[in-house]
């Protein structure tokens, strides 16, 4: 499924289906996997973890899977566009921006 291109833009333009609140996992912390199994046990309580939104957008040639930080309610129009290489329809936390668009057919 390749994205959507219109003129100078690259990404799947479609309406937000469902919205999740999803915990992402916070960075590991430098040395702690030098301590073995209680630095791992330790690690994990003092690392750093942040909500996000998980988004289903609905496109015309399916559905996409995106993480983002800002916040876009069930029917509105966005686009998803890949941050690299990496192909959809499913995106990780930083591999595609979530950004308001007026691409939508309606």
């Amino acid at each position: 499924m390749p994205p959507e291109k219109a003129g100078a833009e690259r990404g799947y333009a479609g309406v937000v289906q469902k919205v999740f609140r999803v915990v992402r996992r916070g960075a590991d912390l430098p040395g702690m996997g030098l301590l073995g199994q209680v630095g791992g046990r330790l690690g994990s309580l003092l690392r750093q973890n942040g909500e996000t939104h998980q988004y289903i957008v609905r496109t015309p040639q399916g559905q996409v899977i995106a993480q983002s930080d800002d916040e876009f309610p069930v029917g509105e129009c966005v686009e998803v566009i890949p941050q690299s290489e990496r192909p959809g329809p499913a995106f990780r936390y930083g591999e595609a921006a979530v950004v308001k668009s007026e691409r939508c057919s309606g």
